[in-house]
């Protein structure tokens, strides 16, 4: 839908449907929560098109780069938590690795047409891709 819709422990703004946030970085009673960031109709509301995200996601980028060297590192160092949680959802997925193949792809098919990629419109066929 056109209403965003909270997260546990993620402050949220029911009345506007966002987290609310300055320019990127999500807050709670004004202060900025450190490590989190919103981007699109998450941080703004349901406005603007495709291309408003672009503007849109560079000036929260550009507030988490700054806060890079002040950012508490994760205490995990791999994904397993997050693929074995999304696992037990039951929630295709797929890593880095296969999307660089289904990367490598698309540049392929594009490049006898002259264009840069030409992108799969079925999943099926994406995901053929990585089984290769």
């Amino acid at each position: 839908g056109y209403r965003g819709v909270p997260i546990p422990v993620v402050p949220f703004d029911e009345k506007k449907g966002i987290f609310p946030n300055s320019e990127g970085r999500i807050t709670e009673n004004g202060k900025p929560v450190p490590g989190l960031y919103a981007v699109g109709w998450i941080k703004r509301g349901p406005s603007g098109v495709i291309g408003t995200n672009k503007p849109d996601s560079r000036d929260t980028i550009k507030n988490l780069l700054a806060d890079l060297p002040n950012l508490k590192p994760s205490e995990k160092k791999d994904n397993q938590a997050i693929n074995d949680f999304l696992k037990n959802k039951n929630v295709k997925f797929i890593n880095f690795s296969e999307w660089k193949k289904i990367n490598v792809a698309e540049i392929a098919r594009g490049k006898p047409l002259g264009k840069p990629r030409e992108k799969f419109v079925k999943i099926d066929e994406m995901l053929g891709v990585v089984k290769k």
